[in-house]
């Protein structure tokens, strides 16, 4: 015991430095060096014998995905972001001594630099003399971590340290000195931090370390819902969503599991392609959001987490009240950052996002200018008209005579009173009212809307819905009546002002409350914090949980991780580590796409293992959501075989023939098909990424034909191009650019992408490019079942397989038996039978031998030149 621990000493001494450190003390040798960390990567067990062992085996992944990201960015030097250093000072601040390793940076023309590099928190730069073109000119090399930004200045962490002279030296006599975007760190430093967090919550990780231990225990808690006012109305949310008996199940497991105190879980929700994934993740939600469970949501990447945010939106405003849409979205909040999230103006995210929550509170519990000041402002107006008039047009008066006195004495001349422009009484009225009735409804809704409703009452929103149907009436009227002649003191029309005002208005503003318990709160607290706190539903990205401490947000009950099994085991340990945390909920498809590995070897390694994966080799059971909505049978039967045992029913819609034969009308092929193109050669081009520009010419003919049918139809029709190689994706993009714009987004829209950019993603046609051409059926990473599965299950009403039968049919892959079945069941084409695509293979081959021809023309030219 007493060897562990001493290990353990001298392990959290090595690695107890920051990721930045790290990073900082690799010269460019290191970070060239593909063997730096050889000798500590090990392959990443399936069980662990302690979470000492668990933390800490993923660090030297971690630290070699982070050398290679760096040493990728090397490689593209020329081509990377950059931005003008116009001084450079040490960064001081409180505490801080004056040889740290801070420094504030100005950066030239900040705010007109356009399609320039705006540096970002978390972004790793090099600090050069001059705009580098190759590694060489990077030495002496000089990092920096940029800790925080602004359009003007940012606060960098430099990785050694610079002296006045030097400073003086490079940042002020020379004109030309430049920070180089290499990387941002921002997710890995968060891994790091998680897995040297000395202060964590490891109860939960302890429950993943081995086998499953919970598969055959009767849980002791009681089963089914608390007895509350929630648990009938959370059961009739479940029925109105209409699920299949699969998706209910697994939401009632769910929250029957949250009841659970004498054990911790995690439970495994199997969403295969189309059953419904994220309408369940959804329903969950709005559930745990009736039952106030506070629950923390990840997913492995912002727009996965905004999709996960948006569709639970979607179901709240289903069942929200007409008058006050958006009372209780305060009970959610989505925390992290705006342009990564690409949350724009105007966006309705922006109701439950952190940042604009915060400056929303802070405006409306301001003590100078909030909420209260502006109810008084409005309450005193409508007392006082007449006396607020008359005050008015004195202020006016003596205004105009002070500048008139003042003109006299610096032209020393009699000056002519010029005539005061006054605005009526009715006038004056009715533009203070608007301005401060306006901005009093646009407080009262930003209250009920960002305010959970645990400090504010259903009863408190109605009646600032009643005070808003008040200020409408005052509006009309002073619209209708502000201008006429006789609305004045004594009329007709003045006295029903006033009766209009006092009897209703007025007594509907008088019932508002004037303050909130949330304003002691805020006064005394970060309002972050108080959000965070107090709302039962947090949103971030996994990496982001990192920054969900004890502090900002009070114990967690839940964790519920959409897209599981495309995230990094190490980057769930922040999650698994949040305070209180007993019971995790993963939602998944291990058989699709894993999270990215850029490095060969920690892929082999199984860095890229999600914990979803290994808890499921471990034994772990999973709850299968077990019908699907996506595909036609024709295109479902494939996949649904040789991934899920056949175990996935096809729904009803799926089966509607009707207008799947409309659908199919004027198109060359059936729901299923495999297209064979076999006069292709396969090409390595930058990057040693093949594409085959035959297959190209058949697809970009295929695609200008679904456009006629599109067209002449007047039919609505989305197609995805998907290949597994980027060589192919950009030949194909590049010959379609442009073409299909005129009903873009209207009738017609195509979509060109990868297979790992598609997982996610449908369309009505899928048409798969499988690039390969040789004559021993090799085919790279085309062989990998998970991104077949990915790539043959996004198709709606067509999936067509272009590719080279031969080299499929030798590939001994997944490929061969998808021939075999198109075949068997007379799905198979041969691209050459076809004329339109017969001539276009016959073009592209042309293409191909006038490029060579004269590629060697010039060859030999050259040759002969040089011989002469």
């Amino acid at each position: 015991m007493d060897n562990l621990l001493e290990r353990r000493r001298v392990m959290d001494e090595n690695e107890k430095t920051s990721l930045a450190n790290r990073v900082f003390s690799w010269s460019i040798k290191n970070i060239l060096n593909r063997d730096l960390h050889k000798n500590k990567m090990k392959i990443i067990p399936n069980t662990f014998r302690s979470v000492d062992e668990y933390l800490q085996c993923f660090v030297p992944h971690l630290l070699e995905e982070t050398r290679t990201e760096l040493f990728s960015s090397f490689k593209s030097l020329s081509k990377a972001p950059v931005f003008e250093i116009s001084s450079m000072d040490r960064h001081t601040s409180s505490g801080s001594s004056s040889n740290n390793l801070f420094y504030d940076i100005k950066i030239t023309n900040a705010l007109s630099i356009g399609a320039k590099y705006q540096p970002k928190g978390g972004d790793l730069i090099a600090l050069t003399k001059e705009r580098p073109r190759r590694i060489d000119d990077l030495n002496p090399l000089l990092l920096a971590y940029v800790s925080s930004d602004g359009d003007l200045v940012i606060t960098v962490h430099s990785s050694r340290s610079i002296s006045d002279l030097e400073m003086d030296r490079m940042f002020r006599e020379t004109s030309l000195h430049f920070g180089v975007f290499l990387m941002n760190l921002t997710t890995n430093t968060r891994i790091w931090n998680a897995l040297h967090n000395e202060a964590a919550n490891l109860t939960l990780v302890k429950s993943v370390l081995q086998e499953n231990t919970l598969a055959t225990k009767q849980c002791v808690c009681a089963n089914g819902f608390d007895d509350s006012e929630y648990s009938d109305h959370v059961l009739d949310i479940i029925r109105s969503a209409k699920l299949n008996s699969s998706q209910e199940a697994a939401i009632l497991s769910c929250l029957e599991k949250r009841n659970c105190y004498h054990e911790h879980s995690v439970k495994l929700i199997w969403g295969p392609p189309g059953t419904g994934k994220t309408k369940t993740v959804a329903t969950l939600l709005f559930c745990l959001l009736k039952l106030k469970c506070k629950t923390v949501v990840c997913a492995p990447t912002n727009t996965a987490i905004v999709e996960v945010v948006s569709r639970l939106m979607s179901l709240f405003k289903e069942t929200c009240s007409s008058e006050h849409p958006t009372y209780g979205l305060g009970d959610m909040v989505l925390s992290g950052n705006r342009d990564r999230m690409g949350i724009k103006e105007k966006d309705v995210l922006l109701d439950v996002f952190l940042d604009e929550r915060v400056g929303k509170l802070g405006n409306l519990f301001s003590p100078y200018s909030g909420w209260k000041k502006r109810l008084d402002s409005l309450i005193k107006l409508l007392e006082n008209t007449e006396a607020k008039y008359e005050q008015y047009v004195l202020l006016l008066v003596e205004a105009e005579r002070i500048k008139e006195e003042e003109m006299k004495k610096k032209k020393n001349i009699e000056q002519k009173p010029k005539a005061i422009k006054i605005l009526t009484f009715g006038e004056f009225v009715k533009k203070t009212f608007d301005g401060l009735s306006d901005e009093l409804e646009k407080d009262m809704v930003d209250l009920y809307t960002h305010l959970p409703k645990s400090f504010i009452s259903s009863g408190q929103v109605n009646t600032m819905v009643a005070a808003r149907q008040a200020l409408t009436r005052v509006r009309y009227f002073l619209k209708e009546n502000s201008t006429r002649d006789d609305f004045k003191k004594g009329s007709f029309r003045f006295d029903w002002f006033i009766r209009l005002i006092s009897g209703d208005c007025l007594q509907a503003l008088r019932l508002l409350p004037e303050r909130f318990e949330v304003t002691d709160m805020l006064e005394n607290k970060d309002t972050k914090n108080f959000c965070l706190q107090n709302a039962s539903i947090i949103f971030c990205t996994a990496s982001g949980a990192a920054d969900m401490n004890p502090i900002r947000t009070g114990p967690i009950d839940l964790l519920v991780v959409d897209e599981a099994a495309q995230l990094k085991e190490c980057e769930s340990v922040a999650a698994l580590q949040l305070s209180g945390l007993r019971h995790a909920v993963l939602i998944g498809d291990e058989l699709q796409l894993p999270a990215m590995v850029h490095n060969e070897v920690c892929e082999k390694a199984k860095f890229g293992r999600s914990l979803f994966e290994r808890l499921v080799i471990l034994g772990h059971s999973k709850h299968l959501l077990n019908v699907q909505y996506r595909m036609h049978p024709s295109i479902s039967r494939f996949p649904n075989r040789e991934f899920y045992d056949g175990r996935i029913t096809d729904a009803a819609n799926v089966q509607e023939i009707i207008y799947q034969k409309r659908f199919l009308q004027g198109n060359m092929f059936g729901s299923f098909s495999f297209i064979n193109v076999g006069r292709g050669e396969e090409e390595f081009g930058d990057g040693h990424s093949p594409k085959n520009m035959v297959e190209v010419a058949v697809i970009s003919e295929i695609i200008s034909n679904l456009y006629k049918v599109s067209s002449e139809r007047r039919m609505k029709m989305s197609v995805g191009v998907v290949s597994p190689y980027k060589g192919q994706v950009r030949a194909i993009q590049d010959r379609t650019k442009n073409k299909y714009s005129s009903l873009s987004g209207q009738l017609f829209n195509l979509n060109v992408r990868s297979v790992d950019g598609f997982q996610g993603g449908e369309e009505d046609v899928i048409i798969i490019s499988t690039v390969r051409s040789n004559g021993n059926g090799k085919v790279g990473f085309l062989n990998n079942r998970q991104r077949a599965n990915v790539a043959l299950t996004r198709a709606r009403h067509c999936l067509w397989v272009v590719g080279n039968e031969t080299t499929l049919s030798l590939s001994g892959s997944i490929w061969a038996k998808l021939i075999s079945e198109s075949r068997t069941r007379g799905c198979f084409y041969d691209a050459a039978d076809e004329k339109s695509l017969s001539d276009a293979m016959n073009d592209a081959l042309l293409e191909d031998v006038s490029s060579s021809f004269g590629s060697l023309s010039i060859r030999n030219g050259l040759g002969r030149r040089n011989a002469w």
